[in-house]
């Protein structure tokens, strides 16, 4: 298993927390870098040099993306018990630059990386 999908799965656990929700979303509204939170949640371990450069080099409007889908399914987590990481990830091992794509499933943003 590649960094990626280990940080995937620990954000998962983590994501599921009302007090972590609601820092994520605290440091979302103040647009906090996403590698700044990456090393504020402790992930620091799990996410390589490639996966490093991959989050930094990611595009404004692929950031923009991250935090609409994030803050979106923070917002419906205070209504439901159903939590979801609106992320969707295959990858295994990052070698380059991804793509992050807005997307909707079940009506909700995520977005999806390539």
């Amino acid at each position: 298993m590649g960094p990626g999908l280990s940080a995937v799965q620990r954000a998962t656990e983590l994501f599921s927390d009302p007090a972590v929700r609601a820092q994520v979303r605290a440091w979302h509204t103040e647009n906090v870098p996403l590698i700044d939170m990456v090393d504020r949640l402790g992930f620091t371990d799990l996410v390589d040099n490639a996966l490093r450069a991959a989050i930094t080099g990611l595009s404004p409007a692929e950031v923009s993306s991250v935090r609409t889908a994030f803050l979106a399914e923070i917002e419906r987590a205070a209504q439901s018990r159903q939590i979801i990481m609106p992320v969707e990830c295959a990858l295994t091992e990052v070698t380059g630059p991804v793509t992050v794509t807005p997307a909707e499933v079940d009506g909700r943003p995520i977005v999806r990386v390539t």
